[in-house]
C-alpha cells in the first residue's frame, strides 16, 4: 500500500512539475510534446488496471528485492511500449503491433530468469489480460 500511495504523489507531483514547467520548455521540449500521442486507455481505466495488475502482483508473493526488480522490469517495458504509436515513430499499426509482441517476448524471458515457475506462470496469466485488453483496444486478433 505503501508503495501505491508514494506512486499517487509521484504522479500528482510530476502533474504539478509539467504545469510549472510548460512556460519552460525548449524547443525540443515543444516538438517531442507535439509528437506525443495519448494512450490507448483513458486515466480512470490506467488507474483501474494498474490496481488490478498491483493486486495481482501482491498474491505472488515476491520478496522485497524481486518485487523491486520485477517493477523495474515491467515498468520499464510498459514504457517502451508506450511510446510505440508517437507520431515522430511515423509506425503503421502493424509495425506496432510488431514492436509491442517483441516487447512484451522480451520482458517475458527477462522475468523468467527473476522468478520461479510458479511465480512466472502467475505473471503470464496477469500481464496476458492486459495484452488480451490492449489487443481488443487495437483491434488486432489474438
Amino acid at each position: 500500500m505503501k508503495k501505491f500511495t508514494f506512486l499517487c504523489l509521484a504522479v500528482l507531483f510530476a502533474n504539478i512539475s509539467f504545469v510549472f514547467s510548460q512556460n519552460t520548455m525548449s524547443e525540443k521540449q515543444i516538438r517531442r510534446q507535439a509528437a506525443k500521442v495519448d494512450t490507448v486507455y483513458t486515466v480512470q481505466e490506467r488507474a483501474n488496471i494498474e490496481l488490478w495488475f498491483n493486486d495481482r502482483v501482491n498474491e505472488m508473493n515476491l520478496t522485497k528485492e524481486k518485487r523491486e526488480e520485477y517493477d523495474t522490469i515491467v515498468y520499464s517495458h510498459i514504457y517502451e511500449m508506450s511510446r510505440l504509436n508517437d507520431k515522430d515513430k511515423n509506425y503503421t499499426i502493424d509495425e506496432i503491433h510488431t514492436k509491442f509482441d517483441a516487447i512484451v517476448d522480451n520482458m517475458n524471458s527477462e522475468l523468467k530468469a527473476l522468478l520461479t515457475n510458479d511465480q512466472y506462470i502467475n505473471h503470464l496469466e496477469n500481464f496476458g489480460q492486459i495484452v488480451r485488453s490492449i489487443y481488443h483496444k487495437y483491434g488486432w486478433e489474438d
